[in-house]
């Protein structure tokens, strides 16, 4: 006989499988009608009943030779009307990705720029760090200025410095590297070195000995110093290396510069004062200029004996009344420079090869004072005027050069004849 309790809980479990098989039964009644409601949009949107309605009329119609207009315009109509949805939800369809894609793009283009903030103040703090520690020179620097003015105390007539204070003044200009520094928001596009400059007029202002001076000058390192907006009329720089070095808004009155190397310098609104009290001619004599840079400067006056401006950019420059002599502008990339009365001797002349061809370029030889192989080398140039010499005004030059030394390391005088001419 079976147990009571055993059938009563058959009963139940049967009860309510029965009552699972129910709601399976109704959510697949569900789910077939939501088809069958999805199937139906989209026939009727695809494949809609006002056309397949129209088409029927129009096949029944034909098939009894009695074609009507109106059933054609219902054909039209429908055929256009589907065509309109179908190509406008396809277009949708086909734009999603695009649509996708282009925001992505955005998003990734915004994450690119603050990816560049943020490595753009990381280079800026790096930078920031560097500048820091080249900082704590300054009391390196301090020292040594307060060491030139004790013995400058102790010998104010003669202004020599020792050779120990020489030397301390040659390392302090060689730790002084140039780095690049934040200027405003930005970064300097190019490393310079502020404190070479403020060592370098420290040392003018000092008046110094001028054998002093070449001591200096020999062995320190100015190269990338900044110098702008400062007065160096008379300053003695003899054998100095300004290579790479800016020069900005300086006055060069009077200035030694013989012997200075300025390869890569740049000089910008540089002047020497030409006429009044003051004045008093720049000489870059063997100064080397090799890829310099000089604007809107005012030469006018100067000596360049043996000057070499070879790659230099030269840009609205004046060298009025200057003197050249032996000097090379060689394979330079300029415009806008005025000789203007003065004296050029076997200086040549030549432009750069990537610049353009057949354009004549605003360089001004009026009144100049030539021989004929420097008017040789001016000819070469594409000038829209050339200089003519006049022969009837003519002088007889001698140059006496002492750079040659023979077996006996002895000096020996050079004669050379020089006929300079008046050119118009």
């Amino acid at each position: 006989m079976e147990d009571p309790d055993k059938l009563t809980e058959l009963e139940s479990e049967n009860r309510a499988l029965r009552e699972r098989v129910v709601r399976l039964e109704q959510e697949m009644k569900l789910r077939s009608r939501l088809r069958l409601r999805f199937l139906r949009l989209f026939v009727r949107t695809y494949a809609t009943r006002p056309l397949y309605a129209s088409i029927s009329k129009l096949v029944e119609e034909v098939a009894a030779r009695k074609v009507e207009r109106e059933t054609i315009r219902d054909v039209l109509y429908a055929t256009l009307r589907r065509l309109t949805r179908v190509g406008a939800i396809t277009l949708l369809i086909a734009l999603a990705p695009l649509t996708m894609a282009v925001l992505q793009t955005y998003y990734l283009k915004k994450q690119n720029e603050k990816f560049d903030v943020q490595n753009k103040r990381i280079e800026q703090q790096t930078y920031l760090q560097e500048a820091e520690r080249r900082s704590s020179l300054v009391f390196l620097f301090d020292n040594v200025l307060d060491k030139i003015d004790d013995e400058l105390l102790l010998n104010p007539a003669r202004r020599e410095l020792s050779a120990q204070l020489v030397g301390r003044i040659v390392a302090l200009s060689k730790a002084l590297k140039p780095y690049r520094y934040l200027e405003g928001d930005t970064i300097t596009s190019q490393a310079s070195s502020p404190e070479r400059g403020q060592l370098l007029l420290s040392l003018v202002a000092s008046k110094l000995h001028p054998a002093t001076l070449d001591q200096i000058y020999l062995l320190a390192d100015f190269s990338y110093a900044t110098l702008e907006n400062v007065n160096l009329d008379g300053a003695y720089l003899r054998n100095i290396n300004l290579s790479h070095a800016n020069l900005e808004s300086v006055s060069l009155t009077g200035a030694d510069l013989r012997n200075a190397n300025l390869e890569g310098a740049r000089l910008t609104g540089a002047k020497v004062q030409l006429t009044g009290l003051r004045a008093s001619p720049a000489h870059f004599d063997f100064a080397n200029f090799h890829g310099a840079e000089v604007f809107d400067s005012d030469l006018s006056g100067s000596s360049f004996e043996y000057a070499n401006f070879t790659g230099a950019r030269l840009q609205s420059v004046t060298f009025r009344r200057a003197f050249f002599s032996q000097t090379k502008f060689a394979q330079v990339a300029a415009d806008s420079l005025d000789f203007g009365e003065a004296t050029l001797l076997n200086t040549a002349f030549s432009l750069r090869n990537d610049l353009p061809k057949n354009r004549y370029i605003a360089w001004q030889f009026t009144d100049i004072q030539t021989d004929t192989a420097t008017v040789r080398q001016i000819g070469l140039l594409p000038l829209s005027r050339f200089p003519v010499l006049d022969t009837s005004r003519r002088e007889f030059r001698i140059n006496r050069d002492t750079f040659y030394l023979d077996d006996k390391s002895k000096p020996v005088v050079v004669e050379d004849s020089v006929v300079v001419y008046k050119a118009n």
